[in-house]
């Protein structure tokens, strides 16, 4: 009875090591995105997302081509063809929300779509030249993905917005450790930075307004609670060692009684 009285208290510190452990596994929800597809077909399945359209934003940077039937015109707007960076091959509209055009002046174009923009910057110069044409894109967009990802970083992307997922698309999908339920969103707007809490297991997230990410945003992939992670790598680091030990303790306590 003894000998059992005496493993039993080696066994106990371990058992309940390993209770705490597996008790302390991150749920599986947190870990899956839209977790909730695979619930009943109760769950709603369509969601209506309106994507409006992106407006022209200080800080954005316009490819701008310029058709003209004067070949003097074409050389002066379209000659810019002397470096392969986007940003210095466009226009970049300033932090008053206008572009800059030679011998045309400043254009205001802060909350234009691109059409507004086009037949804005074609009136504009219009004014000075005749049988003008123009071509208006958003160039050098990025967004920053950070946190539990497997690259982090700033991403380039060439529409006008991405979806969440595309953008996670980018940075190569969430770590083991990425809490999908605890997501962050950074998004600057008239000089004013917000945070937002997205979670990205419940599908409804599809109708959300943050669904589509614009330009300059951030988005974090927020770690799963610490203790998770140093547990399980606690667990894997010395399972092998403190099974070893209470083998080889047991072995003592057992030749101890016997002898």
């Amino acid at each position: 009875m003894n000998t059992d009285k005496t493993i039993l208290n080696v066994l106990t510190p371990f058992l309940m090591c390993l209770i705490l452990i597996f008790s302390s596994c991150a749920p599986v929800n947190k870990l899956k995105y839209v977790a909730d597809a695979s619930e009943t077909s109760s769950v709603k399945n369509d969601y209506f997302n309106d994507r409006s359209v992106k407006t022209i934003q200080p800080y954005d940077y316009l490819y701008i081509k310029i058709f003209s039937l004067e070949e003097k015109t074409n050389s002066v707007f379209n000659d810019r063809s002397y470096n392969v960076d986007n940003e210095l091959l466009s226009y970049s509209v300033d932090d008053k929300g206008n572009i800059s055009l030679p011998f045309i002046g400043n254009i205001y174009v802060k909350d234009l779509t691109l059409n507004q923009a086009r037949e804005k910057i074609e009136t504009a110069m219009g004014n000075k030249l005749n049988y003008i044409s123009v071509i208006v894109r958003f160039v050098s967009n990025k967004i920053t993905v950070l946190g539990e990802v497997t690259m982090p970083g700033q991403h380039a992307f060439f529409d006008e917005k991405v979806s969440i997922f595309q953008a996670l698309g980018f940075a190569g999908g969430a770590t083991t450790y990425g809490n999908l339920s605890n997501v962050t969103l950074i998004r600057e707007k008239d000089n004013i930075i917000k945070y937002y809490s997205l979670d990205l297991t419940k599908k409804n997230i599809a109708s959300s307004g943050y669904y589509y990410l614009l330009p300059n945003d951030i988005l974090i992939i927020n770690p799963i609670k610490a203790k998770y992670r140093e547990l399980r790598d606690y667990a894997l680091g010395i399972t092998g060692t403190v099974l070893t030990s209470i083998s080889a303790i047991l072995s003592i306590v057992i030749i101890s009684k016997t002898f």
